[in-house]
């Protein structure tokens, strides 16, 4: 996996990182400034496949565009709003609304 980027990185011009929220397996989560929204904080979740295998990864990237196009069509009030998917750095990105709380 690979580093996490330091807070203060902007990404696409416009994602200011905060801080790392949290890791797994398969990503990290960015507390963010959307400085195209006034600074709005939004969370980035960082999609970080396993390296080596190239069948593995390419079903990674498709299970991630899976997820975005999901995420896209579902407006509830309890799941937080998908924004945007960006790629950046060589590293693929989810922009969903930010949920100020504790985690599960």
């Amino acid at each position: 996996m690979q580093p996490s980027l330091p807070p203060g990185t902007v990404l696409q011009n416009r994602y200011r990182l905060v801080e790392v929220l949290g890791q797994g397996g398969f990503g990290r989560t960015y507390l963010a400034e959307d400085l195209g929204r006034f600074g709005e904080r939004c969370a980035l979740k960082e999609f970080t496949p396993p390296v080596g295998d190239a069948y593995a990864l390419e079903k990674s990237n498709e299970l991630f565009r899976r997820e975005a196009a999901v995420l896209y069509q579902i407006n509830h009030p309890q799941i937080p709003k998908f924004q945007a998917t960006f790629e950046a750095e060589g590293r693929l990105f989810l922009v969903q609304d930010y949920v100020q709380g504790n985690t599960y």
